[in-house]
């Protein structure tokens, strides 16, 4: 099989949920509300928000409550209030900013809840709350300004309660930790979530979307994971330092698994920030593309 096909289309959480069937499962579980089957629900998510090119967030209205999710990989941000202050101020700039905010009567607007959906490898809570006001530079006794974001970390073998709640989402979790679990033990990530998804389809885990959206699915998660490894490298080195002697050897392991697997020097550039005297430095032979012509 050649090499996994890489795109910046949507994720494999996003594409999962995005579905009001199974965004009603997931919102009863999270609030613990009892909607009914067929309850009206109005996906809302922004396009090219401030997520960059990480397309796994979504945004949906249920009776009135304007709820915003976020899958979070490699690490926890502890900007993710801010991030989401941005995000739920172009929502509501979108769905009402006209000539009515200016008149008189008050105008109605959902109720913000705001989730992060933790997955990474690093080790978190179970539950915990982010706060803005925390990033305050200057404390005071009377906020005007809040937004509080609950993290939920749903790691399968973490066992969180939501899980039990959502199949949909557990078996989604449990998904990605066959993922990583046979990426560790063979060391290539896609012969890694290829079997998964085989795997995953004989136990009747999540069969129907991995059968229906597999090649996507290789696509999204070779993507994704990719780009999460470089990440916790730069983290681990300081990479607000810069490229420190560490950052760069990391990366260099990383742009070497790469090569391997027939990525190109543009691909091997983009993902891990190494520049082209780095990628040569990776053998006594120039690095050279064999897909340029």
């Amino acid at each position: 099989m050649g090499k996994a096909k890489r795109s910046y289309k949507d994720g494999t959480f996003r594409t999962l949920f995005n579905n009001e069937e199974k965004l009603l499962e997931l919102y009863n579980a999270l609030s613990g509300s009892h909607y009914p089957k067929g309850t009206k629900v109005r996906i809302v998510t922004l396009e090219d928000a401030i997520f960059g090119d990480i397309k796994n967030d979504l945004a949906f209205i249920i009776d009135d409550r304007l709820i915003i999710l976020i899958e979070h990989q490699s690490s926890i941000s502890f900007n993710m209030p801010l991030r989401m202050l941005v995000y739920i101020a172009r929502e509501y700039e979108r769905l009402y900013f006209s000539e009515a905010i200016y008149s008189k009567k008050l105008v109605k607007i959902p109720t913000p809840e705001l989730y992060v959906f933790y997955n990474g490898k690093a080790p978190a809570p179970l539950e915990q709350e982010l706060k803005l006001s925390d990033a305050f530079i200057e404390k005071c006794g009377k906020l005007s300004l809040e937004a509080v974001v609950k993290v939920i970390n749903v790691n399968y073998e973490q066992g969180a309660e939501l899980l039990a709640r959502c199949r949909t989402l557990a078996q989604y979790s449990q998904f990605i930790y066959l993922v990583r679990k046979n990426w560790e033990e063979k060391n290539h990530l896609e012969s890694a979530i290829r079997d998964a998804i085989d795997l995953c389809i004989r136990q009747g885990v999540l069969t129907d979307f991995l059968k229906k959206n597999g090649g996507d699915i290789m696509s999204f998660l070779f993507e994704a994971l990719t780009r999460e490894e470089c990440e916790a490298i730069r983290e681990e080195d300081g990479y607000a330092r810069g490229k420190a002697d560490g950052l760069v050897q990391g990366a260099k392991a990383i742009a070497k698994k790469m090569r391997l697997q027939g990525f190109s020097a543009k691909e091997i550039e983009d993902l891990t920030g190494l520049t082209q005297e780095d990628l040569e430095d990776l053998s006594d032979e120039p690095y050279e593309d064999e897909n340029q012509e």
